[in-house]
């Protein structure tokens, strides 16, 4: 292990975690690079096959728990302090690392795989990262993406999501209604996630042997209109209405209702029901 002791946090070779705190939350920045913390991403992260370009490991840790980096990835030591002073924030519980970040994958590697997850307008972090380590559990590995969506390489989303994005494959919607047609032109079903009146309640859809595709949207406003017309079908979870309107409930949070149809529609994905 190539363990460097640091003297100053103005080393240059730590610039990959100066100001971490100060830059735009789930925004993609440009960088060529993503940071995640904690003992367990990080350990995730040297176990997975991304580039790592460095490690920060706080004084008096144990380096073992995170693994054993190539030798060609330096591990900075630095003191609790000089973490601090470095990034803008103590909530790495001892460890950071910087990894390369990787372009969203070419189409054509595209596989009709039984049920794929897409996110269009999914603006907070914690949401989508649920939403993948969801995704992850059930076995979905392909995730589509709209250029509205937050970063899923953001440290929020990696530790939302136990670091289970480090393993999926993501495709870039620049143009989602061209995309849904693409998918349509290659037999994949797109399933739009929605509280319309006219969607097939969950239970009641007749899932077949053709690859699905679920949209889901923005916590906030669901999926757009237009996405919801132009998806294969509709459909929706029903709800319990309960007599005293104080305690009705009409929705779900996104994240909780994607793991409902993940989980529903993986079930079902040897054939139909």
């Amino acid at each position: 292990m190539n363990v460097l002791e640091i003297e100053s946090v103005d080393d240059p070779r730590l610039a990959d975690y100066r100001n971490l705190s100060a830059r735009p939350l789930g925004r993609v920045t440009g960088e060529p690079y993503f940071v995640v913390e904690g003992q367990l991403i990080v350990s995730r992260l040297l176990s997975s096959d991304y580039h790592v370009r460095s490690v920060v490991v706080q004084q008096g840790r144990d380096l073992d728990v995170i693994g054993t980096p190539d030798d060609d990835v330096p591990v900075f030591h630095l003191s609790r302090d000089q973490i601090r002073q470095l990034s803008g924030f103590d909530f790495h519980r001892g460890f950071l690392a910087s990894a390369t970040r990787r372009d969203y994958c070419d189409w054509d590697r595209f596989a009709c795989d039984p049920v794929s997850l897409a996110l269009l307008q999914t603006t907070d972090m914690q949401n989508l990262g649920s939403m993948l380590r969801s995704a992850a559990a059930f076995g979905i590995k392909q995730v589509l993406i709209d250029d509205q969506t937050v970063d899923p390489y953001a440290r929020r989303t990696m530790r939302v999501s136990m670091g289970a994005a480090l393993g999926m494959q993501f495709f870039k919607m620049s143009d989602p209604l061209q995309t849904l047609a693409m998918l349509a032109d290659r037999g994949v079903t797109s399933l739009a996630a929605t509280l319309a009146a006219d969607s097939i309640p969950l239970d009641q859809f007749q899932r077949g042997c053709d690859p699905v595709v679920i949209l889901m949207g923005n916590e906030a406003n669901g999926l757009p209109p237009k996405i919801q017309r132009a998806a294969t079908r509709r459909i929706t979870i029903p709800m319990h209405h309960h007599e005293d309107a104080d305690r009705q409930v009409d929705s779900l949070n996104v994240s909780v209702a994607a793991a409902i149809v993940m989980h529903e529609l993986c079930k079902r994905s040897k054939g139909p029901v």
